[in-house]
């Protein structure tokens, strides 16, 4: 009778533990993390640090969805609303008041985000304007077009900054985080062991992703873009959808480290959909690629400017600011044998 009792006792504290692990998942799913949303984004109206900031990254969310959705329905009226450049420019704002706000973030080399402990870095988040910028750069001028922006002086500065010369002219006004700092930081407070080999693995994925995204997806569809050898379809097919996940990738990928940080997301599935935005461009390679090796000249430009990168580190980085002007020199007398002189005005 008494081991009858005990039975009996076990199954009831077994259903009971079972009763409350389900009702703790349940207030955890649809109460906790709700709430913590609602605050996470600046509409709690008790809390007022970081709002602006908060709520333009809620406004990003949904005009990003709203983005894709106008474009995937029908293009013809996505390009004539201009929507593309909105997320854009809300990623800017993101960017900056991020920078503006966030002081109390370490001043560290290591960016901090290619870890399961660590912290971003100051320098990663004013890094991060720079890449903010590129990419609203990009969506008005894919948006409006070359000749809506050469009609005017400041236009062609501005192409000349942000197609050509970026890493000449802007970028030496913002921090920079490298990849092989992050390798080097060692230590528990950084990296946990069990993910030691993971975040390796996906901080070397998006080194090789930076190197094809900044010369081939950047240069190499500027370039072809800017000498109009994209068209209208090529645009609406593999053109618009490369720049929205440029923009959402660029934008999304702080918003998922901060949910990592509070504890919203783990951090494995965090970095997981990074990665994942960042190689579903790599959707757009077979018809760039294609397009490139139609017009040779920007082929052989975009090659020799990624083996001259590959070289960087054993002191090219000089001859990489010479490759910007010599690949500027020779479009601009590409443009101009064509009947289009880009400096007449």
């Amino acid at each position: 009778e008494e081991r009858s009792f005990r039975g009996i006792s076990s199954v009831v504290s077994s259903h009971g533990h079972s009763s409350e692990k389900k009702d703790s998942y349940l207030y955890e799913i649809m109460i906790r993390r709700p709430l913590a949303l609602i605050k996470f984004f600046g509409m709690d109206p008790r809390r007022t640090r970081f709002r602006a900031h908060r709520f333009g990254g809620a406004l990003f969310l949904v005009v990003y969805f709203i983005a894709w959705c106008m474009y995937m329905k029908n293009y013809d009226n996505f390009k004539k609303n201009r929507i593309a450049i909105i997320p854009a420019l809300i990623g800017v704002f993101q960017a900056v008041s991020a920078a503006m706000t966030f002081r109390f973030l370490p001043n560290d080399e290591n960016s901090g985000y290619f870890s399961d402990k660590g912290i971003l870095s100051r320098a990663f988040v004013q890094e991060n304007i720079f890449y903010q910028l590129q990419t609203a750069f990009g969506a008005i001028w894919y948006t409006l077009g070359n000749q809506a922006l050469e009609q005017f002086l400041l236009g062609k500065i501005m192409i000349i900054i942000f197609v050509f010369l970026p890493f000449t002219v802007l970028r030496p006004l913002f921090p920079t985080t490298r990849f092989s700092t992050t390798h080097k930081t060692k230590g528990a407070r950084y990296r946990t062991s069990e993910n030691e080999k993971f975040y390796f693995t996906g901080t070397e994925l998006i080194r090789y992703f930076y190197l094809y995204g900044k010369h081939v997806m950047g240069f190499g569809f500027n370039y072809l873009f800017w000498l109009n050898r994209v068209t209208f379809d090529d645009m609406k097919r593999w053109g618009v959808p490369l720049l929205l996940l440029n923009t959402g990738t660029v934008s999304i990928a702080v918003f998922l480290h901060t949910l990592r940080f509070k504890k919203l997301m783990k951090p494995t599935h965090a970095f997981l959909i990074y990665l994942g935005m960042a190689y579903a461009s790599f959707l757009a390679v077979p018809p760039l690629t294609i397009k490139l090796f139609q017009n040779p000249l920007v082929a052989y430009l975009v090659i020799q400017s990624i083996v001259i990168n590959l070289n960087v580190r054993y002191g090219w980085r000089k001859l990489m600011h010479a490759h910007y002007f010599f690949a500027m020199a020779l479009l601009l007398r590409q443009r101009f044998l064509e009947g289009n002189n880009f400096l007449s005005f």
